[in-house]
This record gives C-alpha cells, sequence and structure tokens, in this order.
C-alpha cells in the first residue's frame, strides 16, 4: 500500500476534452517529428468533470477492478532521457515489478515515451507532448496487431491462448506533474458504447485506438502530488471476458488547482504486454 502524501484537495473540477461521435471515423496522424504537434480529424468538445483524488478512497483501486492502481515503485533510473539507458536500467525494474503487482508469468516491454508538457524542453527523439483528449491506446483490433507484430506467430498464438493484458507504467519524471496530472476513468462507469475507434496514421502503418465519447455516469479519479518512488499503472488492454476490467479511458488534464509556479510535468510510459500462460 502506497503512503499518502502531505493534504490535498479531494476533488478537482477541470474539463475534459471527449470525442463527439460522428458519421466518418476519425483520424490521428502522428508527426515523424516527435517535437511537432499530432493533428486529428472529427470534433471533440471540452466537458467540466468532477475528477477525485483516489488517494481518498477507502479501498484502493485495483488493476481488474477499475482498471488503474498506484505502486510503490522506487528506482534507480537517474536519466530518462537516454533511450538506451532507459531500456538497459529502467525496462528490468518495471518488469519485475509488474510481475511483483500482477502474478504474470512473463512480463514484456514494448516501447516508451517521454512526455514534456514544456515545448522549449522538446525536441529531442522520443519526447512527445503529454495527450489532451480521452483515450485508451488500443481496440480489440489493434491489440491482435500488436500481438502479431511483436511475437513470431507461433509464440503470438501460445500467449493467446490463455490471458494477455497490456499495462502502461505512468512515472512522473520532473519536479512535479501537479500543473498536468493524469486522469482516469473507473472502468466500471464507462460503458463500452463510449469507446469509439479512431485510427493511428503513422508514416508506415495504420493503427488504431479508442477515443472517448462522454457520458454522465462516468467517475474520474487522479493521484496527486505523485512521488518520485510512485508509478500509476493503467490497464488499456485485457483479452479476459470474465467481468474485470478491459481498457481504461485516460488523459492528461489542466489542474486548475496547480499554483501558478509549478513546473511543467515530465513523465514517461512504459507500455507492456503481460502473459498469464499456464
Amino acid at each position: 500500500m502506497v503512503a499518502k502524501p502531505k493534504a490535498t484537495a479531494a476533488v478537482v473540477e477541470a474539463a475534459l476534452t471527449f470525442l463527439v461521435p460522428g458519421d466518418d471515423k476519425a483520424r490521428v496522424v502522428m508527426p515523424a517529428d516527435d517535437a511537432d504537434r499530432v493533428e486529428r480529424t472529427g470534433t471533440y468538445r471540452d466537458v467540466p468533470v468532477t475528477i477525485r483524488d483516489a488517494r481518498h478512497l477507502g479501498v484502493p483501486p485495483s488493476l481488474d477492478r477499475e482498471g488503474f492502481a498506484l505502486v510503490r515503485a522506487p528506482t534507480a533510473t537517474t536519466d530518462f532521457f537516454d533511450p538506451a539507458r532507459v531500456a538497459r536500467d529502467y525496462y528490468p525494474e518495471v518488469i519485475e515489478l509488474l510481475k511483483r503487482c500482477t502474478g504474470a508469468g512473463e512480463v514484456h516491454v514494448f516501447d516508451h515515451t517521454v512526455r514534456v508538457e514544456d515545448a522549449t524542453t522538446g525536441g529531442r527523439p522520443g519526447v512527445r507532448q503529454p495527450v489532451a483528449c480521452v483515450h485508451n491506446d488500443y481496440t480489440e483490433r489493434s491489440a491482435q496487431q500488436r500481438m502479431s507484430r511483436f511475437f513470431p506467430p507461433q509464440e503470438a498464438a501460445r500467449l493467446q491462448a490463455a490471458r494477455v493484458a497490456f499495462v502502461n507504467v505512468w512515472r512522473s519524471i520532473g519536479p512535479s506533474a501537479e500543473r498536468f496530472p493524469l486522469a482516469a476513468a473507473d472502468g466500471r462507469s464507462v460503458p463500452q458504447t463510449d469507446y469509439v475507434a479512431v485510427d493511428m496514421v503513422y508514416a508506415d502503418r495504420v493503427g488504431e485506438v479508442y477515443h472517448n465519447t462522454y457520458s454522465a455516469g462516468q467517475r474520474w479519479f487522479y493521484f496527486a502530488d505523485m512521488r518520485p518512488d510512485e508509478a500509476m499503472l493503467l490497464k488499456c488492454f485485457d483479452s479476459a471476458t470474465d467481468g474485470r476490467t478491459r481498457h481504461t479511458a485516460h488523459t492528461g488534464f489542466a489542474n486548475p488547482r496547480a499554483a501558478s509556479d509549478t513546473p511543467p510535468r515530465r513523465s514517461i510510459e512504459v507500455r507492456t504486454i503481460l502473459c498469464f500462460a499456464g
């Protein structure tokens, strides 16, 4: 269990950006240069929502129930802007963390992204702006595509004969994430009809993610004042269809409670595949 930090407001009122359903499938065009902003088609709107500090919940959220969790995760990694060092030093830490927290027999890291809110400190390979619309990283189709791209056919078939889950490990790597923290919806409060497939267009391929529409029953949370020894786990896909949360809508958001001198957010998200093969 992660200890609570200094007392903070239990509720934030903020605007989140949602997709407005339309007749044409929306597209996100990814730039060749990570420093450039993505281009989106489709119609989006800002909706004021109540975002609660999940630290104040009586029972801490979990991956299988809400779709997200906060865990204590000390790291010996000191340079998150060097991709080679992240792969060498941080990936093994993430693998051991997820095995310990989930009981997965195998954990495979397939990539990571560093996000910097302040554009003046970006411009490095692999460094992007935070995502500011409500989304989930994988659809049913793109999860299958990822398995096929990452594993040889026989290995993918072996793993998919049992349960697989895609989990992101999100960490603040700057002085504070409070200016633009990560919010996630309780997966039980987001009906499948709120998930809309959107094309992700890259130079060499077309993938797919979910962007989310708004519905009044959604319940939103974040973890205030995340410390350097904490990480947020976020489930983006689960092949199990036994009632546990399978996707988790999430987004960065401008926190109106952040002090004016709060530094820009810097964060890293590591994307993984958890395998529960017998």
